[in-house]
């Protein structure tokens, strides 16, 4: 079973970075995308995952990337956005 546990967004909370941990993997991080600002809805970029926050942030900074992060990321308090954040892969 996944478990979100972490969610860092970017000032217009558009793009961020989510941690996720399992029984197989441990932690990894993922760049996730705003699908629904309304419902809260996200999905993940690409299916993309990587085994540091570090380098799911190196993700949103390579050149050919279209996906912007405007300011820095900062953390979502997680335990009150969990009910509205709902994972759409």
């Amino acid at each position: 079973m996944k478990i979100m546990t972490q969610v860092w967004m970017d000032a217009r909370h558009r793009v961020g970075i989510m941690e996720r941990e399992d029984g197989h993997l441990g932690r990894t991080y993922h760049p996730i995308e705003v699908t629904d600002r309304e419902k809260g809805e996200f999905s993940v970029i690409g299916n993309k995952w990587f085994t540091t926050y570090n380098g799911a942030r190196e993700f949103f900074r390579h050149e050919t990337n279209h996906y912007t992060v405007q300011g820095r990321m900062k953390k979502v308090d997680v335990t009150l956005k969990l009910e509205t954040f709902v994972l759409t892969e």
